[in-house]
């Protein structure tokens, strides 16, 4: 499926927050992605990362929480500096590239802000202009009371 929309190197992406598909043509991927997303726990949130398999970079992306419905769920506290914090329904809804340069990866801080259920991770993630992986997933979180 090719798709003409703007292009987003270092503008927010707020426009494909529902898609989450890139701002520019291109052809989306359909191998195995050379890319993962992973959970750590932390005291009061989880550190998620997008990172390339053996070190494979990367020069954009956008990353969020959803729950079994599809729908965002709580937000992002803080990021990497390759990272930032955006607006997707509700501030700290999603975590996109601060800029297309390379990246081996980048951590953000993400809080369930009273989400309770399953909830999984889900990135789109730019290698190139014309080489993109949508729905790299996380394994699925369930989170209790």
């Amino acid at each position: 499926m090719v798709g003409k929309v703007e292009c987003y190197s270092r503008e927010e992406v707020t426009a494909a927050c529902d898609s989450m598909r890139p701002g520019h043509l291109t052809v989306v991927q359909v191998t195995p992605p050379p890319y993962n997303v992973r959970i750590t726990p932390r005291k009061n949130g989880y550190y998620v990362t997008v990172i390339g398999k053996s070190g494979r970079q990367f020069r954009g992306f956008l990353l969020q929480a959803r729950d079994a419905d599809g729908r965002r769920v709580g937000r992002f506290d803080d990021v990497q500096d390759a990272g930032r914090i955006i607006s997707c329904s509700f501030k700290g809804g999603a975590v996109q590239h601060r800029d297309s340069s390379d990246k081996e990866q980048v951590t953000a801080l993400w809080v369930p802000a009273n989400f309770t259920g399953p909830v999984k991770f889900r990135a789109t993630v730019v290698e190139s202009y014309f080489s993109i992986w949508m729905d790299v997933e996380s394994e699925t979180l369930n989170l209790t009371n």
